[in-house]
């Protein structure tokens, strides 16, 4: 785990209202979306897909805002997607190996090492799905960033 600063990149992206329960109608979905549309518009896919949580708090309940994106070069025109800039992300990031049903501890280390370091966050924490595998879960990697000030 450590305190890293993500550069800037423009994404290829959908913006979904939702609650932890409801996350998995969007897994595999949007992200074959967002790719057929990247492939259609001729431009570069240049990097692995993410997915930036806004106002998530862990509790089941809480509706927040989820951007599903992929990293592009290029320009797109879309009737189905936007594209926007990410800004600079400060974020505590660790890497998650293995099937997402176990992220949760992932999560419980990092507010851990945040609480006990007493590191000030923001609202928003992302995923980047550097490896996906839905045949052999244990293979997915999964890097998580929770956003810092």
């Amino acid at each position: 785990m450590h305190i890293k600063t993500h550069p800037p990149v423009t994404v290829l992206y959908s913006t979904h209202q939702t609650t932890i329960p409801q996350l998995s109608q969007f897994v595999g979905v949007v992200v074959k979306d967002l790719y057929a549309e990247a492939v259609q518009n001729n431009v570069l896919i240049s990097g692995a897909p993410i997915w930036i949580y806004h106002g998530a708090d862990g509790k089941p309940d809480t509706v927040f805002t989820l951007d599903i994106a992929i990293p592009i070069q290029g320009h797109v025109e879309s009737s189905r997607f936007a594209v926007k800039e990410l800004p600079a992300f400060k974020a505590l990031t660790t890497t998650h190996e293995g099937a997402w049903n176990t992220l949760s501890r992932t999560y419980q280390d990092i507010m851990q090492h945040i609480d006990k370091n007493k590191i000030p966050m923001n609202e928003e924490c992302r995923e980047v799905y550097l490896n996906i595998d839905f045949e052999e879960p244990e293979y997915n990697v999964t890097q998580v960033q929770m956003g810092v000030i």
